[in-house]
């Protein structure tokens, strides 16, 4: 027996099949189709249907046809006058192929044909391979490249028939995808997919559109799955392009994750917590002078701004002369005497004590034609008032300090993010076409 393969017209990876053009030929010897050319007018060969002669009950053990069909008859056999019958005929047959898709679309696949005879054990029909296969007539498909063709003859005992042997004819078929197609059409798309979830880190926050970028990368590769899902066959192995698009997948989950983060702490509320003292310390001052230099600086210069303003609002706060007018209070005490810090006041007169320690000697007696008893009330209340207004605006530009020093570090971090991302991003696609 010999098998030319021509073309590989359906390899089917989710149902495992095979389906293929090939050449077979037949021959054997048939002692009873001998004569002499002399006595039959020097015919030295026939060609007669192949019905009207003995022929082998040749089967194909892994069919994946509907039926099985005897593929040998309504063909034509050349006869020589020595008994040599030759049978040969172009077949479209159908066998099962176990498919490995773990390399796909890189992948090289195996499959066998096994051909013998079905009722004659091997006594009575021998059979075997005519060399090693040929392959010189094939025609690409386009997606598949041929890379060997191996013959082997075996003798088998079937369970059916036990203390029988029979013989049998295995070809196996090398082949090797060419991957361009998926390439194109899967793996690029991906990666250019997955690229735009880079976009999301350098997204505003204010924006308000890194979450959403993130659901339709995810959406998208999604679809992408789904397609080489309906390719592979439902089976526990899992290909390398499924491996690589899961881990994208993976990894963009992660960068939605770490985008809420990022937005939880750059619209942290007023009344958030401070920023922890060690936050400052790793992630402004040590990753920010690497990642965002700009942030620390404007961190240090906001935090410098606030203690220099608080240091001038308390200087006029604590001046002397409100203080001065704080202790001219109750008009009825004004001849009252007080000792303050060993300085004994006449009646009439007030020491107060300037935040420098310097005692301060208020004569009350004689502001009474500037300040009536009236007035005094009032400007006692509108220093209150000052204070509360000082306190406030101190309140508000700490708030708004923490909310700075948040969203610095929420920068930061979004910096911290896309490294770890890249990293991801590149080692799966390394490991994706290390593959190929």
């Amino acid at each position: 027996m010999m098998l030319l393969l021509s073309q590989v017209i359906h390899l089917d990876e989710r149902m495992q099949t095979l389906k293929v053009n090939v050449w077979m030929t037949f021959n054997w010897k048939d002692e009873f189709m001998m004569w002499d050319p002399a006595v039959y007018g020097n015919i030295t060969d026939l060609k007669i249907a192949s019905e009207l002669v003995w022929m082998p009950d040749v089967v194909l053990y892994n069919n994946a046809a509907n039926e099985y069909k005897d593929f040998m008859k309504d063909e034509i056999v050349v006869i020589t006058n020595e008994g040599q019958v030759n049978w040969a005929a172009p077949k479209i047959i159908s066998s099962y192929c176990s498919i490995n898709v773990n390399t796909f679309p890189f992948d090289e696949q195996q499959c066998p044909m096994k051909f013998g005879p079905w009722q004659h054990e091997g006594k009575e029909l021998r059979i075997w391979g005519g060399g090693s296969g040929d392959a010189s007539v094939f025609n690409s498909d386009g997606q598949w490249d041929i890379l060997a063709m191996t013959a082997k003859s075996n003798e088998v005992e079937y369970p059916d028939a036990p203390g029988k042997t029979y013989t049998d004819v295995t070809y196996v078929i090398k082949f090797k995808r060419r991957p361009l197609y998926y390439v194109f059409n899967l793996i690029l798309p991906c990666t250019f997919v997955s690229m735009v979830a880079l976009l999301s880190f350098f997204l505003p926050p204010e924006s308000g559109e890194k979450i959403s970028l993130g659901i339709t990368v995810l959406l998208s590769l999604t679809v992408f799955l789904l397609l080489v899902a309906e390719t592979m066959p439902p089976t526990s192995a899992v290909p390398v392009v499924g491996q690589y698009f899961m881990s994208t997948m993976v990894l963009i989950s992660g960068s939605l994750a770490m985008s809420v983060m990022v937005l939880n702490m750059h619209h942290c509320r007023p009344d958030c917590r401070p920023v922890p003292r060690w936050v400052r310390i790793v992630v402004i001052d040590c990753l920010g002078r690497l990642l965002a230099p700009t942030a620390v600086k404007n961190s240090k210069t906001d935090r410098r701004r606030l203690s220099v303003r608080t240091e001038s609002l308390q200087k006029h706060c604590h001046n002397w002369e409100l203080e001065d007018l704080m202790a001219c209070t109750d008009p009825l005490a004004l001849n009252a005497k007080r000792d303050l810090n060993g300085v004994a006041m006449n009646p009439g007169g007030n020491a107060v004590s300037s935040k420098d320690g310097t005692v301060h000697l208020v004569e009350c007696g004689r502001r009474s034609d500037s300040f009536t008893r009236d007035a005094i009330p009032i400007l006692r209340s509108m220093l209150t008032e000052l204070r509360k207004l000082t306190a406030n605006n101190r309140s508000e530009r700490e708030e708004k300090l923490r909310q700075n020093e948040w969203q610095r570090v929420a920068l930061v971090m979004d910096r911290v993010f896309l490294l770890i991302f890249l990293s991801g991003t590149f080692a799966a696609s390394a490991f994706m076409f290390s593959k190929a």
